[in-house]
């Protein structure tokens, strides 16, 4: 009875952001669903006897270092009330939903709904995209969502839409057409709002998630028949500025000719990105063990600069990997990627398991649109700085769940085969 009060708070949890989001756009105020759950789910969490299910696993326990470097980094943080405003921030609502997911989805059944909850995030967002989402008159012209509490920074929707994707593919692989339609409609819009956003991670996301689709088809005509309309079609949809600027990524900014103001505006930005990476380069063996302190490499930055009589412009890391590592020391960065490994290995092994097995059908689903969330996140978030979000704890406390809970199933059906 706890679990199943918990498991729905959390799913009210999941949605109650675009709820919030739609609510500020039309009546001008949240309605604080995201507040009444984010106070219950932790007292449903503790009451529910599945409190350390998730420390059951290696995973469970890196994710509980990731969170001990970062509070030994804190008190020596160049800015302590800085990183501890982040950590309040981050450990009710990003950290804890590892715990929670693992606590509240404990069969094949509530990974299906969980997966089916995410489907309707994903639909709530293509919605606010074509409802809210433009460019703003933005000088780059990237598409975004404005004043959205969640969704105003390009990269993050770019992010949030190509996680909408591969949810889709749940839909896809559904019987029945309507099933593979809708599906089939998520993932056309979600990839032309997607690259509309201008993310050159995105892309790349993109591409690495399509090619992951069909490496891992047995029947790879399929696979390039639903997925080479999907892209054509975004692109021919794609305004010609945003695939120009697209196309720049790669190139070497000290040769390449900008011919509009987008064109500087993509040129400006690779070239920043490059000193924000080396910066945060040095400051990961300049402090490595503890880093400057978590959410501080802005502040670092700024006080570098100050001491050589310069100014320095407020920006993170453009990279989540060296964010984790400049910010809160080599430790931390193992314990992140150490989480990022277990999400591949899991989903790839438990894919790889139950995809022969037609009895096994939701596992290999699961799984699969769970390994191509993890590879959008690892190759996106290579460009930009999101590691104290929910995605990854979402991405990893789902997997151990679909894992916790596919693995009686699995040895069940390999020894009746035997």
């Amino acid at each position: 009875m706890v679990t199943s009060i918990g498991f729905v708070l959390y799913c009210a949890f999941i949605l109650s952001g675009y709820a919030n989001d739609w609510a500020i756009k039309l009546i001008g105020n949240k309605v604080y669903i995201s507040n009444i759950t984010l106070v219950l789910l932790p007292f449903v969490w503790l009451l529910s006897g599945n409190a350390f299910r998730g420390l059951q696993r290696p995973v469970g326990r890196w994710w509980a270092a990731f969170l001990v470097c970062l509070l030994l980094s804190t008190p020596f943080s160049v800015w302590k009330g800085g990183s501890v405003t982040m950590l309040s921030n981050f450990i009710p609502r990003s950290f804890l939903t590892f715990f929670y997911i693992c606590a509240f989805t404990t069969s094949l059944r509530r990974c299906r709904t969980l997966m089916y909850v995410n489907i309707v995030g994903a639909v709530i967002l293509v919605l606010t995209c074509l409802k809210f989402g433009g460019t703003g008159g933005s000088a780059d012209g990237r598409f975004a969502i404005a004043n959205s509490l969640f969704f105003s920074n390009s990269n993050e929707l770019g992010l949030a839409l190509l996680l909408g994707v591969a949810s889709f593919l749940f839909l896809v692989y559904r019987p029945g057409m309507g099933m593979r339609l809708l599906g089939a409609a998520g993932i056309l819009l979600s990839t032309i709002y997607a690259l509309k956003t201008g993310s050159r991670g995105c892309l790349l996301a993109a591409v690495a998630m399509f090619g992951l689709i069909f490496f891992s088809s047995r029947n790879k005509v399929k696979a390039v028949i639903f997925a080479l309309p999907i892209m054509g079609l975004a692109l021919l949809i794609l305004p010609t500025t945003m695939i120009h600027r697209l196309l720049l990524f790669g190139t070497d900014p000290g040769v390449n000719q900008a011919e509009t103001s987008e064109d500087v505006a993509a040129i400006d930005s690779q070239l920043q990105r490059r000193e924000l990476f080396k910066t945060s380069l040095a400051f990961t063996f300049r402090h490595p063990l503890l880093g400057v302190g978590p959410d501080q490499f802005a502040v670092a930055m700024s006080g570098d600069a100050a001491k050589e009589g310069k100014r320095s412009p407020w920006l993170g890391t453009h990279n989540s990997y060296t964010q984790v590592s400049s910010e809160c020391g080599i430790p931390a960065f193992i314990c992140y990627c150490a989480v990022l490994v277990f999400c591949f290995r899991s989903n790839w092994k438990l894919y790889r398991q139950s995809r022969d097995n037609p009895a096994l059908k939701d596992v290999t689903t699961l799984s699969f649109c769970l390994l191509a969330s993890t590879m959008v996140y690892a190759v996106s978030t290579f460009f930009f700085h999101i590691a104290y979000g929910a995605s990854l704890p979402m991405l990893a406390g789902f997997s151990l769940s679909l894992r916790l809970a596919a693995e009686p199933l699995v040895a069940r059906r390999t020894l009746a085969s035997i």
